[in-house]
């Protein structure tokens, strides 16, 4: 990690050594993560263009540890909690606790690790962890931005399958979505655009999956078409 540098990614300081347990060094960024934001009990307004610009962002920086480092990086617990956010709302992936790289021979694991509310399901089945299942976990965090509701595990994640009924049936998704944001004609354009990008990403077919690098061209096209962001009150 001290050799990953990204806007979008939490920089690593050092090591301290000295502790009973080392403990990693990492720049401060002060306006907590996503999920104090989106489920933090306040309910401050939280405009549709910062979320835009937080999920396309988040997906730049992992965009980058999929493929613009020399060995990818597989982050293995992406989450709204493991996002952090600036002073700008500028949004800094973090938790690389479980994080490993890529190898030909380090895809399989018999210990399954990181939250299960974002869990890709095929990695749950087979031990198989892959940058896919990154995208699957980033497509939650999708969901939860659009309709500030937490994903849960179980049989029935209510947040996932409500999502995927209405894909199946050909609906719009404009009663998932939260009220504050699905405001005008516009919005709902946007917020109909990021629910087909989030459904695609948890799609059980990993190979039908896009991936990061293709997230991060879509959502930034789709970011750049809007409005100048109004930064975190």
């Amino acid at each position: 990690m001290s050799q990953v540098s990204h806007k979008n990614i939490v920089r690593l300081i050092g090591c301290c050594r000295e502790a009973d347990h080392p403990m990693l060094v990492c720049e401060l960024v002060s306006n907590g993560t996503v999920n104090d934001i989106l489920h933090g009990g306040n309910n401050a307004p939280l405009k549709l263009d910062v979320r835009l610009t937080i999920v396309a962002e988040s997906a730049q920086g992992l965009a980058y540890l999929h493929s613009q480092v020399r060995i990818k990086i597989l982050h293995g617990d992406v989450k709204p909690a493991n996002i952090l956010l600036d002073e700008n709302c500028m949004p800094k992936i973090a938790g690389f606790g479980i994080s490993r790289l890529i190898t030909g021979d380090k895809e399989h694991t018999v210990h399954i690790i990181g939250d299960m509310c974002y869990m890709d399901p095929v990695y749950l089945q087979t031990g198989r962890q892959t940058l896919k299942s990154d995208v699957y976990s980033f497509g939650i965090v999708i969901l939860e931005v659009i309709s500030r509701k937490k994903a849960t595990h179980s049989d029935n994640n209510n947040l996932v399958s409500s999502f995927l009924e209405v894909h199946r049936e050909g609906k719009k998704a404009t009663e998932l979505f939260d009220k504050e944001i699905a405001v005008t004609t516009g919005d709902l354009e946007v917020l109909d655009c990021l629910a087909e990008i989030a459904v695609e990403c948890i799609n059980l077919d990993v190979d039908q999956r896009p991936t990061m690098t293709d997230i991060a061209e879509r959502l930034l096209i789709l970011n750049r078409s809007r409005r100048p962001k109004i930064v975190c009150q």
